[in-house]
């Protein structure tokens, strides 16, 4: 309501301004009131007719096949004009000025009155879009800002999920490290204590990224402490698999290795669910890749699937290196893949998780395109 008194103030204004300019001349300086009054009522009158023609035509004149612009510039005239015939009469009646109705005076001034009629209206109309458009690019970025706040809680509650970057036990200790290339991951690292003192390490790779792939992230993260108390890996990946399945969406899969280390003994068994082989790296410095035999296939692509184990012992100072495949895949200046070659090269130079993330951003020197995460199990003495 207040915009609608407002700019039939400004229209009672804009006919203020024509009377006063076509009623001065060089013997009279001064605007001729009367005139000036009658410019003030045509232009209010202007305003309520073209805006009252626009809101009970509207859903007409959307359907129009035709610019919103040119379908409301015959409402305008009319509007003027209509205007124009109200305001002669009132003036008259109120002895403010004396008209002559005659067909000449109507051809003459009823187009002219139209024309300022379209001229009003469209002004109001171009203004109206614009202030449309200004108020919707607001809300976007109102929305946007929002979006944006949400994600950084979402991203804030993600880390605090995932278990500290570093963690030591007797016979252990466990760096890891995991890098968003949005503001939450699909990837994500776990360790985890099991009843008969065997330590269970996870690190897995959700199909996709955002939110959507963080959500499922924390399904499967919640899921694996619960199923592999009891079971050797292999099973743990199977009976994980056929629980989660039924729960993905079509192109919905989860790639994840899986280790169960024994802290005493340094034993570990491995199964491998389409994630890049782990490394084991020796004391001499010698890197190797783990490959686990049989199905490799990610969660959630079939409804049973068999996977199998390979095992080993650690040998105190030893390394055992899971990532997801966002490293070795990551893109160079050249818009190349680093590859796994560069990538162990780098490893044998790096001991740390952080160390390893820097010099694989140096080589790359780009934006993250897909998540990284890194794990690393040593045995202590």
């Amino acid at each position: 309501m207040k915009e609608h008194v407002r700019d039939a103030l400004i229209s009672a204004g804009v006919g203020v301004l024509i009377a006063y300019l076509v009623t001065i001349d060089s013997t009279h300086p001064g605007p001729r009131w009367s005139i000036v009054r009658y410019g003030a009522i045509l232009g209010f009158f202007a305003y309520v007719f073209c805006a009252g023609l626009t809101y009970l035509l509207r859903g007409w004149l959307d359907r129009l096949p035709m610019p919103g612009w040119l379908s409301r510039a015959a409402l305008y005239f009319i509007g003027g004009a209509a205007a124009f015939l109200l305001t002669n009469y009132l003036v008259s009646a109120l002895g403010w000025v004396r008209f002559r109705t005659t067909f000449d005076a109507l051809r003459a001034y009823v187009p002219v009155a139209g024309a300022i009629g379209v001229l009003v209206g469209l002004l109001f109309y171009a203004f109206g879009l614009m202030q449309q458009r200004l108020l919707k690019s607001v809300e976007r970025l109102k929305e946007a800002e929002f979006a944006e706040k949400e994600l950084e809680v979402a991203r804030s509650i993600q880390q605090r999920i995932l278990p500290p970057e570093e963690m030591t036990g007797r016979g252990y200790r466990v760096r890891a490290k995991n890098l968003a290339a949005q503001f939450v991951a699909g990837d994500f690292y776990d360790v985890f204590q099991l009843p008969d003192g065997a330590v269970g390490l996870v690190v897995a790779d959700v199909a996709g990224k955002g939110l959507g792939a963080s959500l499922i992230m924390a399904t499967v993260k919640a899921a694996l402490p619960f199923l592999a108390p009891g079971r050797p890996v292999e099973q743990t990946l199977r009976e994980a698999n056929r629980r989660i399945a039924p729960q993905l969406q079509a192109r919905e899969f989860v790639a994840l290795t899986y280790v169960r280390y024994e802290p005493g003994t340094g034993a570990y068994t491995l199964a491998n669910a389409g994630l890049p082989d782990p490394y084991l790296v020796s004391r001499d410095g010698k890197l190797r890749p783990i490959v686990a035999p049989g199905a490799r296939y990610p969660l959630g692509v079939r409804d049973d699937i068999a996977y199998e184990r390979i095992g080993g012992v650690l040998a105190p100072g030893e390394r055992l290196l899971m990532l997801t495949d966002g490293l070795p895949e990551a893109i160079t200046a050249e818009g190349d893949q680093i590859g796994y070659p560069a990538l162990e090269r780098l490893i044998l130079r790096n001991t740390d998780p952080e160390e390893i993330f820097d010099a694989v951003r140096a080589a790359t020197g780009r934006s993250l395109t897909d998540d990284w995460t890194l794990l690393v199990l040593e045995r202590t003495a």
